[in-house]
């Protein structure tokens, strides 16, 4: 048997849906309970990534600490050795040539006669264009 089928041509075009007055409401509490669920979801995940950044960033720390004190303690060694009497007289007899001075060449300075009375320095008045920087100041001299 053959079914026969009717075309009918209808014409919507001027038909218009008519707007539901809490769909946009409807739509927006779906948009904030979006939010709030991918807020719920990023703020966890957001304190673990801080927390991984964190413990890194206090791993380098502790290893730039690590290799600060141990260069500490080569400079603390160096320095020990370097100011060692035996080390200093070694290399100077051996690297450098030096030897002991002899009694000649070893001579005392005499030491000035301390001044019994102390003199004391006038300030005289400036009479250039700078006077108004100069001072009276009276100083002891030796």
């Amino acid at each position: 048997m053959k079914e026969i089928y009717y075309v009918k041509p209808i014409d919507n075009s001027r038909l218009v849906p008519v707007m539901d007055p809490r769909a946009p409401r409807q739509y927006l509490g779906i948009l904030f309970l979006a939010a709030a669920v991918f807020a719920v979801v990023l703020f966890p995940s957001w304190q673990r990534f801080n927390g991984l950044e964190d413990g890194y960033r206090v791993e380098a720390l502790q290893k730039e600490k690590q290799n600060l004190q141990e260069s500490n303690r080569k400079l603390r060694l160096e320095e020990a050795s370097l100011v060692n009497p035996v080390r200093i007289d070694t290399i100077a007899r051996n690297d450098l040539g030096m030897t002991a001075l002899a009694p000649p060449q070893i001579i005392r300075e005499q030491a000035a006669p301390a001044p019994e009375i102390s003199v004391v320095a006038a300030a005289r008045r400036s009479t250039g264009p700078i006077a108004y920087q100069v001072k009276n100041v009276a100083a002891a001299v030796p």
